[in-house]
């Protein structure tokens, strides 16, 4: 498996992002209520739940990076999130990555991770370090990413099933 550019198979964005204490909390059981992202290495990155707020509201489908704090921080955001300081969001370009279904996002994030790992407090990681960061990935012939070796590679992770099934928007109400 060769490395490539994180940049050939991302876009590299920061997040709409402030501080948590300028949003209005919220219950994780309100409908309305949001994940809010920031720089912990745990819970997928998620510190609580907040009211969305006009222009500060992330579209899911991508990768978050934490730069600093618990740097390196990777995690798949499925659903619409907002997002503290210091969080960059890798854009998956659809020419490169096809469709990133929560099981490709999920190889994609422990690769990514791995490709960081070196990075810390003390070295953080900023635009200019991560759009020089190399990612070992398997892509095809067409040099696009190869889903059928991830696909495969992941079919051994238990419960892998479960990724599969998320609903398309964070909370439903069921009728």
């Amino acid at each position: 498996m060769d490395k490539y550019p994180l940049v050939k198979f991302f876009d590299i964005a920061a997040a709409l992002q402030d501080d948590k204490i300028n949003f209005q909390g919220a219950e994780l059981n309100d409908v309305d209520a949001l994940p809010f992202v920031s720089r912990t290495a745990r819970n997928n990155g998620v510190t609580g739940y907040c009211e969305p707020r006009d222009g500060k509201v992330n579209d899911g489908g991508v990768i978050t990076l934490a730069l600093d704090g618990s740097t390196g921080s990777t995690f798949y955001q499925h659903h619409r999130f907002l997002s503290g300081q210091n969080i960059w969001l890798l854009k998956p370009k659809p020419e490169m990555v096809g469709v990133m279904t929560p099981t490709i996002a999920l190889y994609l994030v422990a690769t990514i991770r791995k490709a960081v790992v070196a990075y810390t407090y003390n070295l953080s990681l900023t635009k200019t370090r991560l759009q020089k960061v190399q990612i070992a990935l398997p892509v095809t012939e067409e040099g696009v990413l190869d889903h059928a070796f991830i696909k495969d590679a992941m079919s051994r992770v238990r419960h892998l099933d479960l990724l599969d099934g998320l609903p398309d928007e964070r909370y439903q109400i069921l009728t």
